[in-house]
């Protein structure tokens, strides 16, 4: 995990907040075996708002690519 990268849901479970020091570029949710569920890309700020509703509760993998294309993850569990 990264010290300048926070994710988290909001209370009702149906939006990851993905906040980052550095300028992101693309996020993508994936299982714990690595298989990627969802991913958003061509973003420019430091904050996104990923919808993970249609995901069941389970724990799952954050990837975040920088503009810089250095890569980093963290992990979330959805309720």
């Amino acid at each position: 995990m990264d010290k300048h990268l926070t994710v988290y849901p909001i209370s009702t479970g149906d939006q990851l907040n993905v906040f980052a020091t550095e300028e992101l570029s693309c996020i993508r949710v994936m299982d714990m075996g690595g298989n990627v569920l969802t991913t958003t890309d061509n973003l420019h700020g430091k904050h996104d708002t990923m919808d993970i509703g249609s995901l069941p509760s389970a724990t799952y993998i954050v990837e975040v690519t920088f503009q810089d294309k250095r890569t980093c993850r963290s992990v979330f569990v959805k309720m």
